[in-house]
């Protein structure tokens, strides 16, 4: 069965079928969101009926919160696909006219997903021998019913597994959702303890919360990575066409590298406008330039409408982020605008912000995203600090590796383009002589090429 929560399939391998998934974490971390996700994504994607048993929330209360991201579950319970039940466990013996009623419900609805929140009421009246039994008996019940059964679990902060005792060994799957510090800040991480029936892989995960994907997302890289599509894209610049090999492939990720004043962001701002003359959905995400993309585009005379559905000028201040937010924006960016070209000008504010490790994690996720979803990325990058802060294994995530260097002669001004490295094509093996003029970037006469080095 697939959770219709993003990431989270790629990370456990799909959920087992007539089976229980433990959720097990410390308060707000996220627990009652990812199992209504689990109810109203299933309702909404699959058309799979739910329901949702809580020991603690009210009815009101409860689409209340999860209105705010996105989810209406008076509208699915309207539709009769979902059904809310407040119940309250005071003894051993309320605990069997609930059982009852939850099966009933779920029998009556024909219900395919349902969650107990939390299943901590009801074991916190049990030794470990009785709540072995009871679940045991809540898997056969579930099976029984066809459902796939999410419990919640109210742990610490930390999530050990420690803490599940016994629910550990007899539930199918078991998530723990904890909280970790890296350089003073704290991250949401996901461990997939076991996902019985599927290889796990790897067990850990950073995911995050938000309305813009519906609640949990989990940032988890798909089981099988594409490489880059066969299709190349004109760039619309017949030049650097020559020079690349014919243009940009889908799913290929690009550095422009070079110090400051070199042309980085004149040629980025001349590739999105000439990739959208062609009739190509073209986004720049600015982090330095701001307003100076739009003055660029009208300074080069360069037929363009910038708030046009087609080129979308889009600004983000990194330093204000933290690494999930980051994550979130280029995710619902890419998967929401569906570009050919994603211009991400510059990588240098990132840099800064973010320690080198989740630095590296944040490239191979833009790597990632490209490829899954067919979009060329070309990003920017300080030549002044690309050395110290980027390692060999990090330049080995991108495809083509492009290098701006000014260069005077006889008092002019000129620069230079290095295709260093262009994956999967033939390309230029001797450096290109451009300059910037009142209508762009354009190549200098061939007499003017420098030979190779």
């Amino acid at each position: 069965m697939k959770s219709g929560i993003k990431g989270l399939d790629e990370a456990v391998g799909g959920l087992p079928d007539r089976g229980v998934v433990v959720i097990a974490g410390g308060p707000g971390i996220g627990k009652t969101v990812m199992a209504a996700q689990f109810i109203y994504n299933g309702a909404v994607m699959f058309g799979e009926r739910g329901v949702y048993a809580s020991f603690s929330e009210s009815k009101e209360e409860f689409y209340g919160n999860m209105l705010a991201f996105g989810m209406n579950f008076d509208e699915l319970e309207k539709k009769g696909l979902f059904r809310f039940l407040s119940l309250m466990v005071l003894s051993k013996e309320s605990l069997v006219s609930c059982m009852d009623e939850i099966l009933e419900a779920l029998t009556a609805a024909n219900a395919r997903r349902v969650v107990l929140d939390s299943i901590n009421a009801v074991t916190g009246m049990m030794d470990d021998g009785e709540v072995r039994r009871f679940v045991q008996l809540l898997r056969a019940l579930i099976k029984n019913t066809g459902a796939v059964c999410f419990l919640i679990y109210e742990a610490s902060s930390e999530a050990k597994s420690e803490e599940l005792g016994p629910i550990a060994f007899m539930a199918d799957t078991v998530l723990l959702l904890r909280w970790r510090e890296e350089e003073n800040v704290k991250v949401r991480e996901l461990e997939v303890l076991k996902s019985r029936g599927s290889p796990v892989e790897k067990g850990f995960y950073d995911f995050d919360v938000d309305r813009e994907h519906g609640g949990v997302w989990v940032i988890a890289p798909p089981r099988t990575i594409p490489s880059e599509g066969d299709e190349v894209v004109s760039t619309g610049l017949e030049w650097l066409n020559n020079a690349i090999g014919g243009g940009l492939r889908r799913g290929s990720f690009t550095l422009v590298k070079g110090e400051t004043g070199a042309g980085k962001t004149c040629l980025c701002v001349q590739l999105a406008a000439s990739m959208f003359s062609t009739g190509r959905r073209c986004i720049y995400v600015s982090t330095e330039e701001g307003e100076g993309v739009a003055r660029l585009l009208r300074s080069f005379k360069l037929n363009v409408e910038c708030g046009s559905e087609q080129l979308k000028i889009m600004g983000i201040t990194p330093e204000e982020y933290d690494a999930q937010r980051i994550y979130s924006f280029f995710d619902n960016l890419v998967c929401n605008e569906k570009p050919d070209l994603l211009v991400i000008d510059s990588l240098t504010p990132f840099r800064r912000s973010l320690p080198q490790a989740r630095f590296y994690r944040f490239l191979r996720f833009i790597q990632l995203l490209a490829r899954t979803k067919g979009v060329a990325v070309v990003a920017t990058f300080s030549f002044s600090l690309i050395e110290e802060a980027m390692e060999t294994d990090m330049l080995g995530l991108f495809d083509n590796l492009l290098v701006l260097r000014n260069a005077p002669t006889d008092g002019a001004p000129h620069k230079l383009l290095f295709l260093v490295k262009v994956r999967g094509g033939e390309h230029r093996r001797t450096p290109l002589r451009i300059e910037v003029t009142s209508r762009g970037v354009r190549p200098v006469s061939e007499e003017g090429l420098m030979p190779a080095t």
